[in-house]
């Protein structure tokens, strides 16, 4: 009957919280007599990393909550029974290890315990987790940056193709179960650090869910991906990426390692056939020119038992050569400390600095942008946090605080005294625009548990601002020329663009777990408010186009923005045997979506201002000068100012007053296996329904406003022939400045629905194994297509200067477009499937083999006519020609990797060289080509811009003591 009514609590998603936080474990201690009665009053005493004392309650029960990942003592002793000692016990970030004793009278043996290891079952566990150990980080053959290991959580999937460090210069654009790329987090350490710096409108040249730092492998303990469950601790539904930093111990211990990978242990991997399509310039395809990396980190105790320290330091550099030979260059340098020390049992804390810096030549680099296009990228971030925790009988505290001095500055290669203009192929010429911001952010927080017999209640709050100042500037006379068959130019008059904003982030949760029998169950409710506002900027007027863009200024305004939300969370597990190896899980969990920190900048009369002419090459120069542009011929589209009124000192865009923040309903149900000591198997079934999602429309205008005025027909390569309607705005309905309102989109909603499952066997008997497979199906619903729908014309996605736009097929893929400001842009859609795995083998003699293996669908070809004329008077479109965004795929994308690694043991050191080879198979999988069925020449249409990088292979010797 108990089973029974488990499954049945699981079937209506009910699920299982963990208290414990992400980047922390816990332990639970049940102590009993030898009658199997509970044993109030028995000291418990923990030592090793942190050393804390608790006495059982009524229940016989203490808990040790927030502990660092690591191995722990745990002594027992209560008068009238023999003391019981665990002298290994393993915590596991995330996770909660249960420690289930029976005490012996006086006179028996002391008891002992030889190992007790955080259980691959966790009934207190409410997340879908993904914790991936120091030994995977550096046993395996993986390209060394977190980013590389995120696709061994099973829905987490990249936009790129890391081949042995080929992108390890480069933070990769991420998504997991439908959600959206803002609620995606990096915290350090518990600490949140995400970039929440990107506006409402997409643009896909800046990051989106962004770390601030490039993380030094060799520096993290543990790095743990969160995707989904009802711990009302998470914020949003997007992943958390949480990593988790090394610390001193007891035992002083070091490590030293160098890494490198050249041109002269790599092949090649273009075919004749392929490389005949290509053209001159590319036949070596994409490559890594030079991969070098060297380090060390060194920790140990200042004051045994009491004050620990420990420090790394890394430097990494990355050359990269592009399909069309362009260089990409980047030096990667990392600094790190943390100390921390205890006063007293009971009470600790730690002061953890961290700094991360960047320098780059060529960012953006591929056959479109050549050298002068690309940019010098600079932009060091640097983390500063204390900690302190407080434990008592029955309470545990934790506070926190932390400061982030983040920002990047991308300058143009080709500098500002040249124009930037786009021939008829698609490539970039000249130089590029400058863009610089910066985004300092502050965070304090405090954390608490309290015990009451089977009740364990958590509660907590946290308060977080950010700030950004961001400038972009336009090169030399700000005109912008498209080629629109040469010598007839599509000139786009750009006004710089600058912005101040602010965030503040505000949130409180309190939650119950209630453990009886086999049953856990908790329920949980968090609050949020958030908002943002907007700071004083300018800029100044595009000279010879003063009447059309001038200068002008922007106002302060507080609170553009405001959302409060209140989010349940509900979980229930149920243990299908006694010795809790098997439950079976499910949860309900409500997620408000995280304001984007630059929201109100949306408000501000400075936007990306626009205004578009035709033109004539009549210098030859290929770009546009003055004198050149056809002003006569009147504006041909505009965006982000008032033509009627270029000075008026209000925005163009309005807010709308009820606009909230869009809601994520998740339910998951599953089930886990320990099969035997350190196996694990799992399974979970997620249903997400994403609602009240934010848009952009025009103010004041519908669907019934826009009126078809042409068809497009033609016929192009993979679509065969196509006619797609056209639709343009009436003049009539044009607002002021094309001025749009920030809403939410009214009869619309997204659905994802996922499987996934997973087998992990950590390292125990010389071997570890990791498998995890899932598949992903994310769709947009148009409910009231009348509502939601604004201009019917098809696009491959939304953009920066059309964001209503899409392919806006109803039940049809969600698509995220992503890049680096030019192409080779991906179109990501959620992979049907996706399946990885690894494994390591001690053989004897020291010798290892380890390999990796991750395998994907391909993401999808949304071919397209760009610069279309369809009457609108907002200017042309990007019309998509296939009929179904995903008609049309990307091959599907496998990497293996190969590791043979050798240890040498000298007493208490150990030397191990490794040799890793990545693309074991040399496969030339494409990975871009030309959607634009416009561009013509050798990266014109469906012509290859990008292919994985050839089989390479990588030398490293580690030292450690």
């Amino acid at each position: 009957m108990l089973a029974a009514a488990g499954l049945c609590v699981a079937a209506l998603a009910f699920a299982a919280p963990a208290r414990a936080q992400i980047f922390t474990g816990r332990i639970d201690v049940t102590v009993e007599d030898q009658a199997g009665a509970p044993r109030p009053g028995v000291a418990v005493e923990l030592g090793g990393a942190e050393t804390r004392a608790q006495t059982t309650d009524a229940t016989g029960r203490a808990h040790f909550v927030d502990l660092p990942s690591g191995t722990y003592s745990v002594k027992l002793t209560l008068a009238g029974f023999a003391p019981h000692t665990s002298s290994r016990v393993e915590v596991e970030g995330g996770a909660s290890t249960a420690l289930d004793i029976r005490l012996q009278p006086t006179g028996a043996a002391e008891a002992a315990d030889a190992e007790i290891v955080s259980p691959m079952v966790d009934a207190r566990r409410s997340t879908t987790t993904t914790n991936i150990s120091l030994a995977e980080l550096q046993e395996l053959p993986l390209p060394r940056d977190v980013w590389a290991a995120l696709p061994m959580a099973p829905t987490v999937y990249v936009d790129r193709v890391n081949v042995g460090g080929s992108e390890s210069g480069h933070q990769l654009n991420f998504n997991a179960k439908g959600a959206l790329s803002t609620d995606n987090a990096w915290t350090v350490d518990g600490v949140p650090v995400t970039d929440v710096g990107e506006a409402v409108e997409p643009r896909p040249e800046l990051s989106t869910g962004a770390s601030p730092f490039y993380y030094d492998v060799d520096t993290v303990h543990e790095l743990a991906v969160r995707t989904g469950g009802a711990d009302v601790r998470s914020p949003a539904s997007g992943a958390v990426v949480n990593v988790v930093l090394r610390r001193g111990e007891n035992l002083p211990h070091a490590t030293t390692r160098f890494f490198y990978a050249d041109q002269r242990l790599q092949t090649t991997n273009i075919s004749s056939d392929l490389q005949a399509t290509l053209g001159a310039g590319s036949a070596a395809g994409n490559r890594t020119d030079k991969y070098q990396e060297y380090g060390f980190d060194l920790g140990g105790p200042l004051l045994k038992d009491s004050v620990w320290i420990w420090g790394s330091m890394a430097k990494t550099t990355i050359n990269l050569l592009t399909l069309g030979g362009a260089a990409d260059d980047t030096s990667l340098s990392n600094l790190a400390l943390k100390v921390e020390g205890r006063w007293k049992p009971g009470v600790s804390g730690a002061f953890t600095f961290y700094d991360s810096d960047k320098t780059e030549d060529g960012r953006g680099a591929g056959p479109a942008r050549p050298a002068e296009t690309t940019w010098h990228q600079t932009g060091p971030s640097t983390l500063y946090k204390g900690a302190g925790n407080f434990a008592r009988t029955r309470l545990f505290a934790t506070v926190r605080g932390a400061f982030v001095d983040a920002g990047i500055q991308l300058v143009p290669v080709g500098g500002a005294a040249r124009d930037y203009y786009i021939d008829d192929a698609g490539v970039a010429h000249g130089t590029y625009f400058q863009y610089q911001t910066t985004r300092p952010q502050h965070y304090y927080a405090g954390d608490a548990s309290y015990f009451a017999g089977p009740h364990d209640v958590s509660f907590g709050g946290a308060w977080r601002s950010m700030s950004a100042d961001t400038l972009q500037t336009w090169p030399a006379s700000h005109l912008v020329a498209s080629w629109a068959g040469y010598p007839a130019l599509l000139v786009q008059v750009s006004r710089d663009y600058h912005a101040v904003t602010s965030a503040r982030y505000l949130d409180a949760y309190v939650a119950d777990t209630l453990s009886f029998g086999r049953i856990t169950l908790t329920a949980g409710l968090r609050v949020d408010r958030q908002s943002s506002s907007l700071g004083a900027a300018s800029v100044p007027g595009v000279a010879n186009f003063e009447s059309v863009l001038p200068a002008v200024s922007a106002a302060p305004i507080d609170d553009v923005f405001t959302w409060t939300n209140l989010t349940p969370r509900v979980s229930a597990t149920y243990a299908l045997d006694a010795s809790r190896k098997t439950i079976v899980r499910g949860s309900y969990a409500v997620f408000a979506s995280q304001m984007p920190g630059s929201l109100a900048e949306f408000a501000s009369p400075i936007q990306y201002a626009f205004a578009y002419y035709n033109a004539v090459d009549r210098n030859g120069d290929g770009s546009a000068q003055a004198n050149e542009v056809q002003i006569a011929q009147g504006l041909q589209g505009f965006t982000g100012f008032d033509p009627k009124n270029p000075s008026r000192a209000t925005s163009v865009n309005q807010t709308d007053p009820s606009a909230a923040a869009p809601i994520t309903h998740e339910i998951a149900v599953g089930a886990d296996r320990e099969i035997a000591r350190g196996f694990g198997v799992s399974a979970t079934f997620t249903y997400r329904r994403m609602q009240d999602l934010l848009w952009t429309p025009l103010v004041g205008v519908t669907r019934a406003d826009y009126q078809q005025t042409s068809t497009l027909t033609g016929t192009a390569a993979e679509v065969g022939a196509f006619s797609v309607p056209l639709y343009a705005l009436r003049p009539a309905a044009v607002p002021a400045g094309a001025g749009k309102v920030a809403t939410n989109r009214p009869g619309y909603h997204q659905q994802y629905v996922g499987f996934e499952a997973s087998a992990t066997r950590r390292l125990a008997s010389r071997w570890m194994a990791r498998v995890g497979f899932s598949t992903n199906n994310w769709r947009e619903h148009f409910d009231d297509p009348a509502a939601s729908i604004l201009d019917p014309t098809p696009a491959p996605a939304a953009s920066t200067a059309w964001p209503f736009a899409g392919p806006q097929v109803s039940g049809g893929p969600v698509v995220r477009l992503t890049g680096d400001g030019a192409p080779p842009a991906t179109f990501m859609t959620a992979p049907g499937y996706q399946f990885a795995a690894s494994g390591l083998y001690q053989a004897r003699w020291g010798i290892d083999v380890a390999a990796s293996l991750v395998s994907r669908e391909g993401y999808a070809e949304p071919f397209f006519e760009s610069d279309v004329q369809t009457g609108d008077p907002l200017g042309r479109k990007s019309v998509l020609i296939a009929k179904h965004a995903d008609d049309f795929r990307l091959p599907a994308v496998t990497t293996f990797d190969l590791r043979l690694g050798k240890t040498f043991t000298f007493a208490i050191t150990k030397l191990a060289v490794d040799f890793d080879v990545f693309n074991l198979f040399n496969s030339a999988t494409v990975l871009a080509r030309q959607l634009d069925a416009r561009l013509t020449g050798p990266t014109g249409f469906d012509q290859v811009l990008e292919v994985m990088n050839p089989r390479i292979a990588r030398i490293g010797v580690r030292f450690a003591f």
